[in-house]
């Protein structure tokens, strides 16, 4: 099945970028959103770069004009994968940080999925929404709670969505894609960035080189290289009538996941 149009926010680079770019070669008409001026410029040379059709535009979630422009583009599907991720300890954390994570992934992405229900409703028109939490949503990892808790809401009121729809409109379609841990360079800026939120004169800043250095071994033994297995799967439920409500890649950390949660939670 041949979509019209699909939009993928959150797309300068990493797993959204390369879903773009797996659709744009199988002639997808594709728009992506980047967060900033600079990021455009950034992304429109990588695309002239590899030869691909994809139009960029400059689409901040948490700007209430930019998101207007899905009104304009009038997407069949769209994939909402913005996001931010800052570390640090929940006892520590000055409460804007963990604010910022919030309006970020959870607020603004949500405004963003109203705004296109709406606008499919008004059209009288069939809709996929795709959205991205994390295998990391049902695992509480020390020191990136404040990510952590943001992609379990997520996941939440995703599965919350599932059954209302049922009720409201069969026509369309939430699909909840749940990576695990892949080397996009994500993880590293969460553990390095932690220290910006840190008070200084506590406890966790002065062992803060211990935890990241461990964090960092962590990723580092779990993280998967390549990203394929996961953008082929997005693309190919895109495709599809009815796609699957849940994604979640790699196969390995799935799995890893499910028995976690028998056992421990």
């Amino acid at each position: 099945m041949i979509l019209v149009k699909i939009l993928i926010v959150g797309a300068a680079s990493g797993i959204g970028f390369e879903v773009a770019r797996e659709l744009a070669r199988k002639n997808h008409n594709v728009y992506i959103g980047v967060h900033h001026e600079q990021e455009k410029i950034t992304t429109l040379e990588k695309i002239k770069n590899e030869n691909i059709k994809i139009k960029v535009y400059k689409i901040d979630v948490k700007n209430k004009k930019d998101i207007k422009i899905i009104k304009f583009i009038d997407p069949d599907c769209i994939m909402i994968h913005a996001g931010i991720g800052n570390g640090g300890t929940i006892l520590d954390m000055d409460i804007n940080v963990l604010k910022e994570n919030y309006e970020t992934n959870i607020f603004a992405n949500f405004e963003l999925l109203q705004e296109f229900y709406h606008l499919k409703i008004s059209n009288q028109a069939p809709g996929k929404i795709f959205i991205t939490s994390s295998i990391a949503a049902y695992l509480p990892i020390p020191f990136l709670g404040s990510y952590t808790s943001s992609k379990a809401a997520i996941s939440m009121l995703c599965k919350t969505l599932r059954y209302e729809l049922k009720y409201i409109n069969k026509n369309i379609s939430i699909t909840l894609i749940e990576p695990g841990a892949y080397h996009t360079g994500f993880n590293q800026v969460m553990i390095d960035n932690k220290d910006l939120f840190l008070n200084h004169n506590s406890k966790i800043y002065k062992n803060s080189i211990t935890i990241n250095r461990l964090q960092r071994n962590l990723f580092r033994l779990i993280e998967k290289d390549n990203t394929s297995d996961l953008v082929k799967k997005v693309v190919k439920e895109m495709e599809k009538v009815k796609p699957k409500f849940r994604i979640r890649r790699p196969i390995i950390q799935s799995v890893f996941l499910k028995l976690y949660l028998i056992f421990f939670g």
